[in-house]
């Protein structure tokens, strides 16, 4: 007959190991890819403008990803598809965000079709009066932040051209995740 003890410790053993088991599952099924974290950002495969884009930059650029370093080597555009679906389908990781922004995804200045990001400062001119007059509901983030610093002021600040120029530019570079309110009326032309 099996003593108490050999069964208390059994049972032990079972539940710590389905325990480990349950945790490893979820800890794997709890993992985010590239396409679900991103599913705005992708390129479809039909995007010749957008592809084409992303070569020159891998050709200009230092990829690290195997996939997209071989595509640089190849120079064309399928090899590039087949890198990026690569990393779309990998587990979110750090190490490949860089690749995934300047090679594999669509950012801002990419996302509004014949608009341009505008170019400097000056394209803001005249701008003030409508920047000024939007609610905080009207704007989001950064550019939300420029707006509440300056909208108090009784005259047109000297630098809010500026400041909200440099939030264009680097809003423009980033991943495009969604609209961000203000971004066309103010970062676009």
């Amino acid at each position: 007959m099996v003593s108490t003890k050999v069964l208390l410790g059994l049972g032990s053993v079972i539940s710590v190991g389905a325990v480990s088991f349950v945790g490893y599952l979820y800890s794997q099924s709890n993992k985010e890819t590239f396409r679900s974290k991103y599913r705005l950002a992708l390129i479809d495969d039909s995007e010749d403008t957008a592809w084409n884009k992303k070569l020159a930059e891998l050709l200009k650029g230092s990829p690290k990803n195997k996939g997209l370093v071989d595509s640089k080597g190849k120079n064309n555009i399928s090899s590039l598809k087949a890198a990026c679906q690569e990393i779309y389908d990998s587990y979110f990781s750090h190490n490949l965000m860089d690749d995934f922004k300047n090679f594999c995804s669509k950012n801002y200045s990419d996302y509004f079709g014949s608009k341009q990001t505008i170019a400097a400062d000056t394209d803001l001119n005249g701008k003030w009066d409508t920047f000024k007059s939007k609610t905080s509901s009207d704007l989001e983030g950064e550019i939300r932040k420029i707006h509440e610093s300056k909208k108090n002021s009784s005259s047109e600040p000297s630098d809010w051209k500026q400041l909200l120029f440099n939030e264009c530019k680097k809003i423009s570079s980033s991943i495009f995740e969604g609209d961000i309110k203000g971004y066309q009326e103010f970062c676009t032309k």
